[in-house]
């Protein structure tokens, strides 16, 4: 992923854990699609949605399926397009790269306590699957361990 979107990926990753006052996993993503804080965007009704978007490969991916619709959601949305987001809505890489990054940010990584954490620990702390730690963690240039 190019440099310039990364950056603006974990600023817009700060700005929503700091809008949305979290501070330890897991993200609240479920909370933040539908009912985001006024001026964001609008809310999405998550019993409306068809559930045929939803990846069930493991127990966590539900949770991915839906971290990729609010970026998507965050992206078309006018908070979104002032913080120039728009044009990732067409790139599925980024998409991708911005849901892991919501569900992992980077300052709740940095400030776990184990120096060394497994693949399938860090799952299970940031509820995510292990395939999508495996890439958060590649794309933040950290080591990877199984």
């Amino acid at each position: 992923m190019q440099k310039d979107i990364a950056e603006l990926l974990e600023t817009i990753v700060s700005d929503l854990t700091a809008a949305f006052d979290v501070t330890t996993p897991p993200m609240p993503v479920e909370i933040m699609l539908q009912r985001p804080k006024v001026g964001m965007w609008k809310e999405v009704n998550l019993s409306e949605l068809s559930t045929a978007f939803i990846n069930v490969k493991h127990r966590y991916s539900p949770r991915m399926s839906i971290a990729r619709l609010l970026a998507r959601h965050i992206c078309r949305s006018e908070w979104g397009v002032t913080r120039e987001l728009a044009p990732l809505v067409d790139n599925s890489a980024a998409i991708h790269a911005f849901a892991r990054a919501m569900l992992m940010p980077r300052a709740m990584l940095e400030a776990l306590n184990d120096s060394n954490p497994t693949l399938l620990a860090l799952s299970t702390r940031f509820e995510v699957p292990e395939e999508d730690v495996r890439l958060r963690l590649i794309d933040l240039g950290y080591p990877v361990n199984s």
